[in-house]
């Protein structure tokens, strides 16, 4: 297991990542994964309204965290990349709850205010 998660930190090193801090109230982020597309609109901060391609993933008002490293507990707090796996909390039946997806394949921030700004990053 120790030299899956080295190999996969070795890989990952040098890779575009997205700063969570980099998001405004109206910013769309947009996730995508080999299975789901996630889509969150910007409330303020780390705090958003998340819809999802599929019916069997989590919706509604969430808390985006950050990004693991694979299946380890690894975990890297306010930035995404490829490769990662998106971490974001939610409540679920009034208790809180945590979502880990599958390896991101494309993160899309669009920003909307002055001068409409996209930035795609892809793994």
């Amino acid at each position: 297991m120790i030299a899956d998660w080295e190999t996969f930190v070795a890989r990952h090193s040098g890779r575009a990542e997205f700063d969570l801090g980099l998001v405004r109230p109206g910013d769309t982020l947009r996730v995508v994964t080999d299975h789901t597309d996630y889509v969150f609109e910007i409330v303020e901060g780390a705090e958003a309204q998340l819809r999802c391609s599929r019916p069997d993933r989590p919706t509604g008002r969430v808390r985006i965290s950050g990004c693991g490293f694979a299946f380890s507990t690894t975990f890297k707090p306010g930035r995404l990349f490829c490769g990662g796996r998106l971490e974001f909390t939610f409540l679920r039946n009034d208790i809180p709850a945590r979502y880990r997806t599958t390896s991101i394949n494309a993160i899309v921030h669009s920003h909307r205010g002055d001068g409409d700004l996209e930035r795609v990053l892809r793994g």
